[in-house]
């Protein structure tokens, strides 16, 4: 009985939160009327129709997903010397700007920046995606500079792609010890 009690007690506390948001909503003439046939049972003659959903709303949740990375381009500056780093790289930014669902659940994560590597921003400015590169080269060339890519810890690898306010692109290829800022090539 005692269960019962407090889980009628909790619905009488929406039911009572949920009226009183009903009473800020009948405020206008219409909507009081439209209540009042609601609550009396009474045909619907005043009514509000909301508008329908755009046919274009799949197009509007890729611009979102878009709004989270470059646009994909051909290349990057400075320039990478391994295409298949070049080709994975460019196919996850495609695959983020485009809203394609990634692997791991920890790719579009917040990335804190907690070694202060980055330029300092807002939490939430900088999100972290997984780069899987196959069998590439441990070494990368990128603007002239030999970077060593840390050994694969798990099966993420050591790579990743930190994307940050959905516009710059920082590559690391030995697990955030070292960044470099890419630019996309048009």
């Amino acid at each position: 009985m005692l269960k019962n009690k407090s889980l009628w007690m909790k619905l009488a506390a929406v039911l009572v939160l949920s009226f009183s948001g009903l009473a800020s909503y009948a405020a206008s003439d219409v909507r009081s009327a439209a209540l009042g046939e609601l609550v009396s049972g009474a045909e619907f003659r005043n009514l509000v129709e909301l508008p329908a959903v755009p046919a274009s709303a799949p197009e509007e949740v890729i611009f979102k997903a878009a709004a989270l990375s470059p646009k994909p381009g051909r290349d990057f500056t400075p320039k990478i010397e391994d295409a298949s780093r070049i080709k994975s790289i460019m196919k996850l930014v495609t695959d983020i700007y485009n809203g394609v669902h990634l692997p791991y659940a920890q790719d579009g994560a917040v990335f804190s920046n907690k070694e202060g590597r980055l330029p300092v921003q807002p939490k939430g400015f900088y999100k972290e995606y997984t780069l899987l590169t196959g069998s590439a080269p441990h070494t990368v060339v990128i603007g002239g500079t030999t970077y060593q890519v840390a050994p694969d810890l798990s099966a993420r690898g050591s790579e990743r792609i930190i994307i940050g306010g959905g516009e710059k692109i920082y590559y690391t290829p030995d697990h955030y010890a070292h960044f470099i800022l890419l630019t996309v090539v048009y």
